[in-house]
């Protein structure tokens, strides 16, 4: 009997020993709510901490079309210059048509999805969410004269750790969350993740941005970020979900999905 009793003991401390943990092994029941819904692309290429360029195709231009610099040419705010359905910060893009004066525009796509490379790695990679038609004349005018098309495109960030690209503008920039002369390399995303993020925000109209917000006001200590900036904010947040964080939860999707509605 005392046999018995040992041996019965002995299983159970050996049974204790086993199913005891340390409370980093715990595997705690996974509600839908927490289950990833759009996986992370963390510090994947040209996301997050990576410095390396984003994975995406080179984008190609119309023949005739040309992207150059305008180091002199200061922003200009009228929103008929503004593509933007996003606008954590805006890039120019700076068009010239080598085409004969006189010949019909050409219609410049920028597809959704578009990247733009920053050229100072201490600033953001940018994403825009939007397909853009641009018509671009040709740049000579009959009877003399050249004029460029530029146009200011709409980004969402894509390195959470890096500073936001308007901090060192001067003047009247300052006023307006405007990146110049450090976007020349652009690339549409084959990102897999990044792409589903743009399922969730492509035929949304009234997201078109419809007037700017002033990065000085914003970094008063009493600043409320204003109601209609608060869908913007949102989709960078989801975006950095994916680029620095562990990725969009089946929650954050449903919310998202929610805010959303009203922009259909």
């Amino acid at each position: 009997m005392r046999a018995a009793f040992f041996r019965y003991t002995v299983i159970c401390l050996l049974f204790l020993a086993a199913c005891k943990k340390d409370d980093n092994d715990i595997i705690f029941p996974q509600g839908d709510d927490d289950k990833i819904a759009i996986p992370a692309s963390k510090n994947g290429p040209g996301l997050g901490d990576n410095d390396d360029v984003p994975l995406g195709n080179i984008l190609t231009l119309p023949q005739g079309i040309r992207i150059v610099k305008r180091p002199h040419k200061r922003f200009d705010p009228s929103m008929e210059k503004l593509y933007a359905h996003v606008n954590t910060f805006y890039v120019d893009i700076n068009l010239v048509n080598d085409r004969m004066p006189g010949t019909p525009p050409v219609y410049v796509e920028f597809p959704p999805g578009l990247i733009g490379v920053s050229m100072d790695h201490d600033k953001q990679n940018g994403l825009s969410i939007e397909k853009y038609i641009i018509p671009v004349p040709p740049t000579e005018r009959i009877g003399g004269g050249r004029d460029t098309t530029t146009i200011y495109v709409g980004m969402l960030c894509l390195n959470k750790t890096r500073s936001m690209p308007w901090y060192d503008n001067d003047e009247e920039e300052q006023r307006f969350p405007i990146s110049r002369n450090n976007y020349e390399q652009f690339v549409v995303t084959t990102n897999p993740n990044l792409l589903r993020l743009l399922e969730e925000v492509k035929n949304k109209p009234k997201l078109r941005v419809a007037q700017h917000w002033d990065p000085i006001e914003a970094h008063e200590p009493d600043y409320v970020l204003p109601e209609w900036m608060k869908i913007y904010d949102h989709i960078n947040e989801m975006a950095w979900k994916i680029t620095d964080g562990w990725g969009i939860t089946n929650k954050d999707l449903r919310e998202f999905r929610k805010a959303l509605k009203t922009f259909e």
